[in-house]
C-alpha cells in the first residue's frame, strides 16, 4: 500500500522545481508590471519596443503560474510549457551574461534548475501520470 502512495506523491526534486516555477512566475509579472507602471500613458512609438516586452514578461508570468498550479495534476502540457519557457530564459539569461550582466547568472541557475528536474526521469515520470521506475 505504500508503493501506491508514493507514485501518487511528486517527487522531492520536481516539487522544488515548482516552486522554483512560482518564483519566476512571480518574478517575471512582477517585473512586467513594473515596466508597464513605469511607461504610464505615454503612447509615444519609440516605447512600444519595451510595452510589448513588458506585456509579454507580464503573459509569461501568468503561464508559467498556471503552470506551476496546474502541476499537481500532472498534465504533460504543462511540463512541455515549462521547458520551452525555461530553455528560452536560459538562452536569453546567456546572452545578457556575454553584455556583461552578471544578474543573468540568477536567471540561468534558476532555468537550469527547472530544467534538470523537468527533463529527469522522475520529472518525466510524474507529467505522464506513470509511476516512477526504480
Amino acid at each position: 500500500m505504500t508503493d501506491q502512495w508514493a507514485a501518487r506523491r511528486m517527487p522531492p526534486a520536481v516539487r522544488w522545481a515548482v516552486a522554483g516555477v512560482w518564483v519566476h512566475a512571480a518574478l517575471s509579472g512582477f517585473a512586467g508590471l513594473v515596466l508597464l507602471a513605469a511607461l504610464g500613458r505615454n503612447q509615444a512609438g519609440e516605447v512600444a519596443p519595451v510595452r510589448f516586452i513588458a506585456m509579454a514578461s507580464v503573459l509569461v508570468g501568468l503561464l508559467l503560474g498556471t503552470c506551476a498550479g496546474l502541476a499537481s495534476r500532472r498534465a504533460g502540457w504543462t511540463r512541455t510549457t515549462v521547458v520551452v519557457i525555461e530553455a528560452l530564459s536560459v538562452a536569453t539569461a546567456a546572452l545578457l551574461l556575454l553584455t556583461g550582466s552578471l544578474a543573468a547568472l540568477t536567471g540561468i541557475a534558476l532555468g537550469a534548475f527547472v530544467l534538470r528536474a523537468f527533463l529527469s526521469p522522475a520529472g518525466r515520470a510524474w507529467f505522464n501520470d506513470q509511476a516512477p521506475s526504480g
